[in-house]
């Protein structure tokens, strides 16, 4: 099939539906398309060398020196003599070998209120409130006329999208107001940067956006520049406020197909997620392994909120062995999901999509009432029996830690399955006291005083803080498996392993070991007076079934704790 013939910049502005003409800096009009012929009733010969129909009530229609863009509303006067309100748009492209500047005008009619019809105002249709920037509409129709006028020249153009990373903090602690005006003053900046001919318009949600001439060598020294002018001080509030930035950015090069303004976006929206979630404060090009990691995440998405309404999550339990007395005291459930079609999916990799959905609520509470029945059904199978049934360890995220009807669901779950609080230990971990530290431990001591236990899961993992094992009224501390894989070695891990264990017993706290893998780890562990173990060298999680045969069968079961311990 032949390739269909390339559209010249002045055939392409003649297909848009917006009116669109081009002017000196005189405001004298040089070419209108059919669109702007339309509106106003004149041809483009009666138009070309006659000054321009539009004009604002405060006087200028073409944008001052070291502005780029001017927006107002307007009134253009039509052929049959009406003054015609329109949504007007007036840009400076870049000058010419002659050093002299023309202008691209967008021209929008706004509908009149006598008309029955209610058009959008102009800063709901092309301006955004919160930074007084055109949107990504305007954005779009900037993208495909600069793009359209590079190509020919070899060009490329580089689309860079941009977001304050403290965005949710400012909004919780300054509000919407105070927002807008420090997105503004980031606006400023970013213009102060880009310079006065870019495009700089915003996508919405804070995110700014521009598009500049170069590729990715030449932007890059933009990219540095602008990081820096957004971690200037903002002042104004109690205190300067330090922000910094996050970056997405996508070059289209002139050898390459020419993408759609839309998609565009997109490309630089999708690195942009990128470099937000590597933490912030960084700046990632676009590339097509992040267009496949993203629809992969869009997939999992889809099935994680399946995955809830078709139940299909299953508990397993990691028995806990004591090495004191042989025996398995405590428990530990642990979520698995077996996707129909793909098969396992860890918890390492959904629990954060859950999160970042909202689900991890919905799926925390799964888990705690689930565990409970399946506790209380042990519980009434070994009393028969005469034996006692382990305590259940459940994990519950900073998340739920916060949320006000924790306390009653967890009251909730035990009642029905006929449990009592001497049945169950909340873990959590570390990185509850990065958030709300103050109404954690209000959570905590309302669960400790319902007679549950607390446990602290991964101690050791890299947020580590002794002051917290005082704040807390932890009851057991788990030591994380890094720290055990060499614990049977002499050596820095043996001390700091030996050390955490005095300090917890000092503190009337007991002591779990994670990732035991090896009889030469246990007897370490042993000889350092730790409480528990937990790992594949004792038992690797089990399903009911398999667990129920483990806690019942008790001569095999015997002799396999001596061998361990």
């Amino acid at each position: 099939m032949p390739d269909a013939p390339a559209l010249s910049p002045a055939r392409l502005v003649d297909c848009l539906p917006q009116a669109v003409f081009v002017c000196d800096d005189s405001g004298v009009y040089l070419q209108a398309n059919p669109a702007y012929e339309r509106l106003t009733g004149f041809a483009q010969s009666e138009l070309l060398g006659q000054a321009m129909l539009a004009r604002l009530h405060h006087g200028a229609v073409l944008p001052a020196v070291g502005e780029a863009t001017l927006w107002s509303r307007a009134l253009c006067r039509h052929r049959d003599g009406r003054a015609l309100p329109v949504q007007l748009s007036v840009t400076r492209l870049p000058a010419g070998a002659d050093d002299r500047h023309l202008y691209l005008g967008t021209a929008m009619p706004e509908a009149s209120h006598d008309s029955g019809q209610q058009g959008p105002p102009w800063h709901q249709g092309f301006h955004d409130a919160w930074t007084q920037l055109p949107n990504a509409t305007w954005l779009r129709e900037r993208i495909a006329l600069k793009l359209q006028a590079a190509r020919p020249r070899g060009g490329a153009c580089t689309l860079l999208a941009l977001e304050i990373d403290q965005m949710v903090r400012l909004r919780d602690s300054l509000g919407d107001e105070r927002v807008g005006e420090v997105l503004q003053l980031c606006g400023h900046r970013l213009r102060a940067v880009i310079g006065p001919d870019a495009p700089l318009a915003t996508l919405g949600g804070g995110v700014f956006a521009c598009l500049l001439e170069g590729d990715t060598a030449q932007a890059d020294a933009i990219v540095a520049a602008v990081q820096r002018a957004i971690s200037m001080p903002v002042e104004g509030s109690e205190r300067p406020l330090r922000l910094t930035a996050s970056l997405g950015a996508v070059v289209a090069l002139p050898e390459a197909p020419m993408p759609e303004a839309a998609e565009l976006v997109h490309r630089a929206r999708v690195a942009l997620n990128v470099a937000r979630t590597a933490g912030g404060a960084q700046a990632r090009w676009f590339t097509q392994a992040m267009q496949a990691q993203a629809q992969d995440r869009l997939q999992l998405e889809g099935r994680l909120r399946e995955a809830l309404e078709q139940n299909q999550f299953s508990l397993v339990f990691q028995p806990q062995l004591h090495l004191a007395s042989g025996k398995v005291q405590h428990m530990e459930a642990l979520l698995r999901w077996e996707c129909p079609g793909v098969g396992f999916i860890g918890p390492q990799i959904f629990i954060p999509v859950a999160e970042d959905l909202g689900l991890i609520g919905r799926i925390g509470e799964w888990v705690m009432r689930e565990a409970c029945r399946e506790v209380g059904r042990l519980k009434r199978l070994l009393a028969a029996r005469g034996q006692p049934v382990p305590r259940v360890a459940v994990n519950v995220s900073a998340h739920q830690l916060l949320d006000a009807k924790l306390v009653p669901m967890v009251q909730s779950a035990l009642a029905e399955a006929g449990l009592g609080p001497e049945s169950l230990e909340i873990e959590i971990t570390e990185s509850i006291f990065l958030n709300d530290a103050e109404r954690a431990l209000a959570t905590l001591e309302e669960l400790r005083a319902l007679g549950i236990e607390l446990a602290i899961d991964d101690f050791g993992t890299g947020y580590s803080s002794f002051s917290y094992l005082t704040q807390f009224p932890f009851d057991r501390l788990k030591i994380d498996r890094s720290l055990i894989m060499n614990i049977d070695q002499p050596g820095k891990g043996h001390a700091i392993v030996s050390a955490i264990i005095a300090l917890a017993h000092a503190l009337g706290m007991r002591v779990t070991a994670e990732g035991m893998e090896t009889p030469a780890q246990a007897h370490a562990l042993q000889a350092l007076h730790c409480d528990d173990i937990q790992g594949y060298g004792f038992s690797r999680p089990l399903r009911p079934v398999a667990l129920e045969k483990l806690l019942l069968a008790r001569p095999a079961f015997a002799a396999a704790e001596r061998s361990v311990a």
